[in-house]
């Protein structure tokens, strides 16, 4: 059985800054899968404010970034973190998380298998979601691919590897379809960015209503944060979630952090009204005793 343990790599590279997309990660995974631990694989520690409301929910790891794999060198900090979740996986094993994957609903429904991977539309399986129980004989299989990495070819080991090694032992590993973690794909953003302003005709509206019924069965999102930081993920904040009424802001609003709806809070007041009522009748209670006490010493 799959643990459920969850991993996130971030801050191989001391420059990136933790943003509040790299926290909603963390709360979302918390929140859908309540994990008995959430591992935070790091080199440099991040800082401000979204790391210090993530703190609380992670174990830290410092790793040191492998430099070289089976004699190859590796030089990029996205490729180095392709090797630490291979290696943390088969040691622990769970379910691996980029830090711009947020999660929609739970992965429980697939902690029965010995490793899981997705469809990234007909390319590969990315390796952004990864859930696998420890020493999974595909993840040996895969790892040992790495014998001949070149670190020219951006996305062969990430991708287009693990998809080779399935088609050769497809006994050792469950696939789930494209919409389950990697939909919508990179070129198409609309499913979850567009407000309702956009959808001006019958087709439209339609698709729309298609799309967010999809989106809010699918176990996680990826937000292929190097193609969408600037549009769309660097305006992400509470305030915008709140705000927007497009299908990502619905779905994500139950991970911020709510003072209460109208229901919670008149049941605050009343139970506050409660304690008054209760501490005024004692009050009143100690008030007759004595005065009943002064009559009997009179």
């Amino acid at each position: 059985m799959i643990p459920n343990v969850i991993h996130f790599i971030f801050g191989l590279q001391s420059s990136r800054p933790f943003a509040f997309l790299h926290y909603l990660a963390i709360k979302s995974a918390h929140d859908c899968n309540r994990p008995d631990a959430i591992k935070f694989y790091y080199k440099y520690e991040p800082t401000g404010e979204w790391w210090e409301r993530s703190k609380p929910y992670l174990m830290l790891v410092k790793v040191e970034p492998p430099t070289e794999i089976f004699g190859n060198k590796i030089e990029h900090y996205a490729h180095q973190a392709d090797v630490i979740r291979l290696e943390s996986l088969l040691r622990d094993g769970g379910i691996y998380l980029d830090i711009d994957v947020v999660c929609f609903n739970s992965f429980k429904p697939l902690l029965n298998y010995d490793c899981v991977m997705g469809w990234e539309g007909t390319v590969g399986l990315c390796n952004a979601v990864i859930l696998a129980r420890p020493q999974a004989e595909f993840l040996k299989k895969w790892y040992e691919q790495f014998s001949s990495f070149d670190g020219s070819k951006w996305n062969e080991h990430a991708v287009r590897v693990p998809l080779r090694v399935a088609q050769q032992y497809p006994q050792y590993i469950h696939i789930e379809d494209r919409h389950a973690f990697f939909w919508p794909l990179y070129d198409m953003p609309a499913p979850l960015w567009d407000e309702p302003e956009q959808f001006k005709t019958l087709k439209s509206r339609i698709r729309h209503k298609f799309e967010s019924n999809i989106l809010s069965q699918s176990y996680c999102v990826h937000l292929w944060n190097q193609l969408w930081w600037d549009k769309y993920l660097s305006r992400l904040s509470p305030e915008y979630l709140r705000a927007s009424q497009n299908v990502f802001s619905k779905i994500c609003r139950k991970f911020l952090e709510h003072p209460g709806n109208k229901e919670e809070i008149s049941n605050n007041k009343y139970r506050c009204l409660l304690k008054i009522l209760i501490g005024l009748n004692s009050l009143r209670r100690s008030f007759l005793s004595l005065i009943k006490y002064k009559n009997l010493r009179q």
